[in-house]
């Protein structure tokens, strides 16, 4: 049978199905085509450019922070950020050799965590996530141990490690105004102080890096790189001068070392009372910025301790933490039962941060608290402009005055009474019963008036972060506001401040009246060092007239020079100023009262330059007690460094004669009548010892030592001065006079600081001396001792 094929019409319909299911794929191929390359464009691009490339952001450098003087505080240098691309770890060709894939990847992860520093399994993890093309190993490592990292990488062999660059933050001085710089973060973002502030302007705006990869996940030739470089942030110049920074941290840290008891620590500012710029502020105990988390300070250790033990008791679990997780923090420090322990973890790491809070506060614009009797001074200013209060009136104290409908009559801190006193005198012993009669006659309206006025009500508007302001009464309550709380608020109870409201109230009272906004930025600096702004001084209002400014000043300077604020004399400058022991709450487990002791000071009197105040805080009653012994002393060696510092010439009064020092002249080789007159033209007395006759041929103290105007000076003829050194004997308790016979017995010289000389008491005695008992000394060394009052100078 013969088999026919297909005729023409079948051919026909075959060739015209074949077309159309040819057409058909070919259309769909087409419509697949112009979907993807035309309606999917971009997302198709931008998949191959994620294959093909990757990605780094370029950290910029962030802004320097300069002080006044251009003295480097803190700044950022460039350091690398490790990462893996873990597609691009494993060499195929190693693998064909035997060196299978997971060996290469245990060889990386060896190499990047003996370098780092850092757990090899964690790091082995990261390695072998290769459904990843882009692994962090490490931020911020230093220079060195990135070359070195790099050269150890190569003589491994190993592949698919990349570098990125980074900043990292340094600050010069450790802990030096960490309150006042704060820290960044580990993304270099403020967290707190200026750093935060300004966050803006220090930032800067990152940059990108594009690199393009080939097959193998491995970078092409740099000609394949894009960069997009990043703009380095703006910087700052403060206020603040190092100097005087470090003359304010030096006595805080005295001040701290005097007073251990003091439980919220010391804090401090020098304000420029005629511009609002702060030139130091600080606070201990406080932390060093480089290594925020870490926890150095004994007292704060203790309190994380105690937290944490606490936390131990009530969970029922007895368990040994080191003392690195109490340092340092870390989940690897506790015991594997707390670790295991989830609720009990956070409860723990909790308290510690609690702490790390409280290291990290700035409490000059932070804390709050009653001012106790430097308020006095408002009170005072405030009658003295409305005209209700004469520097002729008298104000008679018997200690203690009944006010209004309270059952017990408010006492006075001398509760003996001061008997009859003028205006300036309520101010000169801190009378509580006068400042209660001269707020009488101001009444409780326009006393609010100028609190408010003073910028009491409100924040300074300083330009640093978490700034409080005070808290006073509620003026729509009658039980709150009344004439019993206007005569407590008199004297700067039951209502509370900042310090730094504190010390600008009082420049606005001693500079003719004018309230300033404290400021503590001077300029901003573009990346490429020219300025952007500068900050002026913002007179905010007027708040007194210049005359009772210029009472204000005269009343204040004799608070220092016979009042409670004696120990903060400083020899040949005006200093005035006020004190104040102002109660605090007590605690749960308290078992005595508690009370803060500041002191505000203000020089030279005549011209005003700088306010400076010290507060030490929550203090037992058992310990030294007042603002006039506790905090005016500091505040007076303070100025005593500051003063001269900025350029303020010392004068002395006939009666500071004594505290004026002389520069020995050398008069070695000259007769008598020669070295007399010397030393007569020098204003020096003079002793002679082995007066073999002839010339002077030694002397005590040697040419150019300065010594106390008092002081004699040894000449030998003949001989020579003894070479030995003595010991410097226990000053402590003695008097002034004591003092210098007990050095002239060791042939030493007294340098007397504190109290006026015209002040001196048998209650005057020595608290510090320099050098200390024991130190050995040359014959002429001279001895530098603080005296201090203890009676007269309470202010409760």
């Amino acid at each position: 049978m013969t088999v026919k094929g297909p005729n023409n019409q079948m051919r026909g319909r075959i060739g015209a199905l074949t077309l159309l299911f040819v057409g058909l794929g070919f259309g769909l191929v087409g419509l697949r085509l112009f979907y993807m390359q035309v309606l999917r464009h971009d997302f198709y691009m931008q998949e191959a450019v994620t294959l093909q490339t990757r990605d780094a952001i370029v950290a910029p450098n962030r802004g320097t922070i300069y002080d006044a003087n251009m003295q480097v505080l803190a700044e950022s240098a460039t350091v690398q950020r490790v990462t893996v691309n873990p597609k691009g770890v494993i060499d195929e060709a190693k693998v064909k050799k035997g060196i299978t894939a997971e060996m290469q990847q245990q060889k990386l992860a060896e190499v990047l965590s003996e370098a780092l520093e850092l757990d090899y399994d964690v790091v082995l993890k990261k390695v072998q996530k290769t459904s990843s093309m882009y692994e962090i190993i490490a931020h911020k490592v230093e220079q060195d141990t990135v070359k070195e990292l790099t050269a150890t990488l190569e003589d491994a062999g190993c592949t698919g490690v990349y570098l990125e660059p980074d900043t990292k933050r340094y600050y010069q001085y450790g802990a030096f105004l960490s309150a006042v710089l704060g820290y960044v973060d580990g993304d270099n973002k403020g967290v707190i102080g200026l750093e935060a502030q300004y966050e803006n302007e220090l930032a800067g705006t990152a940059g990108r890096i594009v690199r393009a990869q080939n097959a193998r996940n491995q970078d092409m030739p740099v000609e394949y790189e894009q960069e997009i470089p990043a703009q380095d942030g703006n910087s700052l110049v403060l206020t603040i001068d190092s100097d005087i920074q470090s003359y304010l941290e030096k006595h805080l840290q005295t001040a701290l070392a005097d007073n251990p008891s003091a439980r919220a620590g010391v804090s401090g500012v020098v304000l420029d009372v005629k511009t609002g710029a702060v030139l130091a502020m600080a606070n201990l105990p406080d932390f060093d910025p480089n290594s925020v988390y870490v926890i150095t300070e004994e007292r704060y250790l203790n309190e994380v301790k105690d937290g944490v033990q606490k936390i131990l008791e009530e969970a029922g679990v007895e368990a040994a933490i080191s003392d690195k997780y109490y340092q340092q923090g870390g989940l690897e420090n506790l015991p594997e039962s707390i670790q295991a322990n989830e609720a009990l973890y956070n409860k723990i790491g909790e308290a510690r941060v609690n702490v790390l809070y409280k290291m990290w506060r700035n409490p000059v614009i932070m804390d709050t608290y009653e001012p106790g009797s430097t308020f006095k001074l408002m009170n005072v200013a405030t009658a003295y402009e409305l005209g209700v209060a004469h520097k002729q009136d008298s104000y008679f104290c018997g200690g203690s005055m009944m006010v209004g409908d309270w059952s017990q009559p408010i006492k006075c801190w001398k509760t003996g009474g001061h008997g009859s006193l003028t205006l300036e005198e309520t101010l000169v012993n801190s009378c509580n019963v006068g400042m209660m009669q001269i707020a009488a006659k101001t009444g409780k309206e326009r006393f609010y008036q100028f609190y408010k006025a003073f910028g009491m009500t409100g924040k300074t508007g300083i330009d640093l972060p978490g700034e409080s302001k005070g808290i006073f009464h509620d003026l729509n309550d009658t039980s709150a506001w009344n004439e019993v709380s206007l005569a407590v608020a008199s004297f700067g109870q039951r209502f509370t401040v900042t310090p730094i409201q504190m010390v600008n109230m009082v420049s606005a009272i001693v500079d003719n009246g004018k309230l300033k906004k404290p400021f503590i930025v001077k300029e901003v600096l573009n990346a490429d060092g020219s300025v952007k702004s500068t900050a002026k001084t913002e007179v905010v209002r007027q708040v007194i007239s210049a005359e009772t400014s210029a009472f204000m000043r005269e009343a204040m300077e004799a608070v220092v020079n016979g009042g409670t604020g004696k120990n903060a004399y400083v020899a040949g400058y005006r200093v005035g100023g006020k004190t104040a022991t102002s109660e605090i709450q007590k605690q749960k487990g308290d078992e005595e009262d508690r009370y803060t002791a500041s002191f505000i000071g203000v020089a030279p009197m005549d011209d005003p330059q700088i306010a400076v105040l010290v507060a030490v805080q929550d203090l037992p009653e058992s310990a030294p007690h007042g603002g006039g012994a506790v905090a005016a002393p500091v505040v007076g060696r303070i100025m005593e460094d500051v003063l001269p510092y900025i350029g303020v010439t010392p004068s002395y009064s006939e009666e500071e004669n004594d505290r004026r020092e002389l520069t020995v002249p050398s008069v070695i080789g000259m007769d008598e009548y020669q070295a007399a007159d010397a030393l007569k033209q020098a204003g020096l007395a003079y002793r002679i010892v082995d007066n073999g006759g002839g010339v002077v041929t030694d002397q005590v103290p040697a040419g150019g030592i300065k010594i106390p105007a008092n002081g004699s000076v040894i000449l030998y003829y003949g001989g020579a001065k003894h070479t030995e050194q003595v010991e410097v004997p226990d000053l402590t308790g003695l008097t002034p006079g004591e003092c210098r016979d007990k050095l002239a017995e060791y042939g030493l010289y007294l340098k007397q600081k504190g109290v006026a000389s015209s002040q001196v008491t048998g209650e005057t005695t020595a608290t510090r001396q320099n050098p200390v008992q024991g130190t050995k000394v040359n014959i002429g060394a001279v001895v530098t001792v603080d005296f201090t009052n203890t009676t007269g100078v309470d202010d409760r």
